[in-house]
């Protein structure tokens, strides 16, 4: 899958391609590194094979995710 949040636009809602047949909608916002905008896009990728697509619109959703993270100090060291 390509790429297709840029890490700038922390908070954003991830908005991909949709399918027709899918009936559900997923709205997710990322926070944090790059890690986070990766994991998302394979969250929503993982959703769309069950019959979600993105939203950018809260309030259309029937599902929302927010991923963020928190650095630990071991993670800073390294």
């Amino acid at each position: 899958m390509e790429k297709v949040i840029d890490e700038t636009r922390q908070g954003a809602p991830l908005s991909l391609e949709g399918d027709a047949k899918n009936t559900r909608k997923l709205y997710i916002e990322s926070y944090g590194c790059q890690m986070n905008f990766s994991d998302s896009e394979i969250v929503a990728s993982i959703l769309h094979k069950v019959g979600f697509n993105t939203t950018e619109d809260l309030q259309q959703a029937d599902l929302v995710l927010i991923n963020t993270c928190s650095v630990r100090e071991k993670a800073e060291q390294t």
